[in-house]
């Protein structure tokens, strides 16, 4: 299709020099161009990225980037964005939008036509970000960025060189060169690839290193599949010895990083004698130091609220605690520091926490500060560890969060940073059940009592219905019902927040269209409140199986049949037993009721590719059952 349009052109050196450069791609992929086409949403055809660092406190890094644009599929590839603070300026941008029927550019971008979105909420006043959203009339087309940052008041890091970052990308060639003084030892890392970062120096001595992907192939979403952050391939730089807003630290190791990230806590947990006061009074009653905690926690919720400035985005150093206590806000930083301030006014020690809620692992090996984007608090109590999260008052206190639970996390103490390993759930106890009686009628209407009850990380995922007004919340309840026909009725909500926190949610529904009605017969659905449980089937499986969600669902169902009708046909009791879980189905007719009984149990893990038929069966056999029907005869 493609190869069609660049004919059909004739335009000369931009249109042979695309096509030219796709063809050369799709060959080094090893995969026909047809699929390939089908399969890419665009291509990154040429990339430049040099940094060009003269001292530990600045740098220049000069940008260029040229993208295809095949489809629109992959329009948000022409998008531009560059985050700027207090550490880093935009001091040049140009972009060239090109079409296949031109030479010349159809568009020339200036720096004043990028938008810009600050992000500052009172505690900084530097961040903001520059974006530019392309767009072309037809596809495909190409655009040009080319763009040039200056780094000033330290570099604490040096950037990752990852140049493909979506599904469905292709990439032709990508180039990183950085340049630093023969005075800085700087470290690399790479990570899902063979290729070698060449190392050389400059006549003046000065260091540099140079890493080329070349041709990549393009990247496709499986279902279960690894993310895309665990296929991509990367190389992280960082420096040993770094400098960084007027401070000097080592990062050598995740313990020589936890000691510089420790002193930036000195002095920044004073609080105010009204503060103080405040907790010896709320804490007055309070038994164990467990209470206390727990009284600090719902006093940070109930007098700050959060305002999202990530990691990297002015500074590494968290708000000093007056601060967060003068204005009501802060970041995750200024929030956990703040706790940390309390909890030692009461005499509890508690440990300042950075830690990833995009990616579980930290490399052990090597450390830099681009690894983790969230700050939370460990407090180690004698019986029991807990782990605070500070941004969300929402949450329960002493509940690990989805987002972090099972993570690497580093602890940050006077001795130095230590790699550690959050708890996680076992999949049995992220539990949801529902227990339904159903009462139908001769015509197939249906009057319905359920209780859903969901604890731990099912809990989470429910417990966002407590904060949504009452006709979203039987919205929300009546899209979890496999009915054509339902109205939600007398919705009530009782939350428990605790350490292991559930939500328990009672409502009744009407349906008048419950099942089929066919002649003298009706077909009545098993199990409602369970949706098709399949995936599709897979051509050549590429990658392991990730089901990165454990949990165990039960529903015990009773259906009171109508009078007038009789049992036909039932679907037989099953159990399923595989690796990746286990179901059990059961059904009993006791007189006029039939009691339907479903278990399912899965199982978190990666599991080898060439399960997958294994896996797709067992989801298979599940759906088969929840889809089922009773047939019932009129008598």
């Amino acid at each position: 299709m493609i190869f069609t349009k660049l004919h059909q052109t004739g335009s000369p050196a931009l249109a042979k020099s695309l096509l030219v450069t796709i063809l050369v791609w799709l060959s080094a992929t090893q995969v026909c161009a047809q699929e390939q086409l089908k399969n890419a949403y665009s291509i990154l055809t040429e990339s430049t990225t040099e940094i060009i660092c003269d001292s530990p406190t600045s740098a220049i890094r000069k940008e260029s980037r040229t993208i295809t644009i095949l489809n629109d599929k992959g329009r948000d590839m022409a998008y531009f964005g560059c985050m700027c603070d207090k550490f880093t300026t935009l001091t040049k941008f140009s972009g060239e939008v090109f079409s296949l029927t031109s030479a010349q550019p159809i568009r020339k971008i200036k720096k004043s036509e990028l938008q810009m979105t600050e992000y500052s909420s009172g505690l900084t006043s530097d961040d903001y970000l520059y974006y530019y959203q392309c767009n072309a009339p037809s596809y495909p087309f190409i655009v040009k960025y080319e763009w040039e940052v200056k780094c000033k008041n330290g570099l604490i890091g040096f950037p990752t060189f990852m140049p493909q970052y979506r599904f469905n990308q292709g990439v032709t060639k990508a180039t990183y060169r950085l340049q630093t003084p023969a005075s800085i030892d700087c470290r690399f890392r790479t990570v899902n690839t063979q290729t070698e970062v060449k190392q050389s120096k400059t006549a003046d001595g000065s260091k540099v290193y140079e890493v080329v992907f070349q041709n990549l192939p393009v990247l496709e979403s499986e279902p279960f599949g690894p993310s895309i952050g665990q296929l991509l391939p990367y190389v992280h730089f960082a420096p040993s010895l770094f400098t960084f807003d007027g401070s000097q630290g080592n990062m050598k190791t995740w313990k020589d990083y936890g000691t510089w990230q420790y002193s930036l806590l000195t002095g920044r947990d004073q609080l105010p004698d009204a503060v103080k006061a405040k907790l010896r009074e709320l804490t007055a009653n309070c038994t164990t130091d467990r209470e206390k905690v727990q009284v600090v926690y719902n006093y940070l919720g109930a007098t700050t609220r959060y305002v999202s400035i990530q990691l990297g985005i002015g500074g590494l150093q968290p708000i000093a605690a007056t601060d967060v206590c003068r204005t009501g806000f802060g970041d995750c930083k200024g929030l956990s520091n703040y706790a940390h301030a309390m909890l030692t006014e009461l005499g509890i020690p508690s440990i300042y926490t950075v830690i990833s809620t995009d990616n579980e692992r930290l490399l052990p090996d090597f450390a830099s500060a681009n690894q983790m984007n969230h700050v939370i608090l460990q407090v180690p109590l004698p019986q029991d560890t807990l782990w605070l999260e500070c941004t969300n008052p929402q949450l329960p206190f002493g509940y690990i969060h989805e987002g972090v639970a099972g993570h690497d996390a580093l602890l940050i103490s006077a001795r130095g940073g230590t790699i550690y390993r959050l708890p996680s759930y076992p999949d049995s106890l992220n539990t949801q059940a529902n227990n339904a009686r159903i009462i139908l009628s001769a015509a197939g209407e249906a009057n319905i009592e359920n209780t859903e009850t969901s604890c731990l990380h099912q809990y989470e995922n429910e417990s966002v219905i407590t904060r949504l007004e009452p006709a979203k919340q039987k919205d929300r309840l009546r899209t979890g019902i496999s009915l054509a026909q339902a109205d939600i009725h007398q919705v009530q909500i009782n939350e428990k927040k605790s350490a292991f926190p559930r939500i328990e949610i009672n409502y009744s529904v009407t349906s008048n269209q419950y099942g089929n009605k066919t002649g003298n017969r009706l077909f009545i659905p098993v199990n409602v409140f369970r949706k098709g449980f399949t995936t599709s089937d897979s051509k050549q499986r590429i990658h392991p199986i990730h089901i990165n969600y454990g949990y165990l669902d039960t529903d015990s169902i009773r259906l009171q049949l109508p009078e007038g009708y009789a049992i036909e046909a039932l679907p037989r009791p099953q159990t399923v037993e595989s690796k990746f879980g286990t179901f059990c189905s059961n059904i009993e007719v006791e007189g006029r009721e039939v009691k339907i009984t479903h278990r399912l149990l899965m199982r978190r893990g990666v599991y080898p590719k060439d399960m997958y038929t294994d896996y797709v069966d067992f989801r298979k056999q599940v759906a088969g059952q929840y889809n089922g029907k009773i047939i019932l005869k009129k008598e």
